[in-house]
């Protein structure tokens, strides 16, 4: 199982001498803290890799592809802040934005989707905040996943720093569409016909239906095992 995580450089750089004097010192506040929201990516990482060595060893079935990770670089950090029109404060990131953590399961099939979230509610130092479950109810687009917004307790020598995560699960169907229709917007600046809406709509449901078909199968070719375990 793959893991990824994608490195950014602690400090303003010259690369930041576009932004206002409070832009810069919200970023160098920020920065003294990134580390807690690396450590928790880490963290989560474990718990969830754990969960699929359970369901490996319970169930004979090991449910997560591969997971990516990523912090959120201060260049976006800055742009939301702004765009949603939150005060230029630390207080602002730590109410506000609990997705600069952020993650991505990639599950075999929908089914098992539900049961890491449902393990993973079982930790007793992870707290679900919310749940926004693009798979029963799909946006308009077509995007399909289930966003789950949760909190982690970080210990940090001999102190707790709860940290919000953001994870998304899909599967391999749901996160192929999504990657290449991210592509294809960036390439297309955010513009697409209506025919083009109508058609990636559609081939988001033809790759649900796949999902729900070898869901059937996986099911069919293994009761019997699942049974005898």
């Amino acid at each position: 199982m793959a893991f990824y995580i994608k490195e950014q450089q602690n400090g303003i750089g010259e690369k930041f001498n576009d932004l206002s004097a409070n832009d810069k010192n919200l970023l160098n506040e920020y920065f003294k803290i990134e580390k807690f929201y690396r450590y928790a990516l880490k963290e989560m990482q474990a718990k969830i890799e754990n969960l699929d060595n359970y369901c490996e060893t319970s169930f004979s079935h090991n449910p997560i592809h591969h997971i990516e990770s990523r912090i959120k670089t201060p260049e976006n950090i800055i742009e939301k802040i702004h765009r949603r029109g939150y005060p230029v404060t630390m207080n602002s990131i730590k109410e506000y934005l609990y997705d600069i953590a952020g993650m991505r399961v990639v599950c075999n099939y929908i089914n098992d989707i539900y049961q890491i979230i449902d393990l993973l509610s079982k930790h007793k130092d992870i707290q679900i905040r919310f749940i926004k479950d693009y798979i029963e109810k799909p946006k308009a687009s077509g995007y399909r996943s289930v966003h789950v917004i949760c909190d982690i307790d970080i210990y940090v020598v001999g102190d707790v720093r709860v940290v919000p995560i953001e994870i998304q699960f899909r599967t391999i169907a749901m996160d192929m569409w999504a990657s290449l229709e991210h592509e294809l917007r960036y390439k297309s600046k955010n513009v697409y016909t209506e025919e083009e809406k109508v058609n990636l709509k559609k081939y988001s449901d033809d790759l649900y239906n796949v999902d729900i078909n070898m869901q059937k199968l996986f099911l069919k070719k293994t009761e019997g095992d699942i049974e005898n375990d």
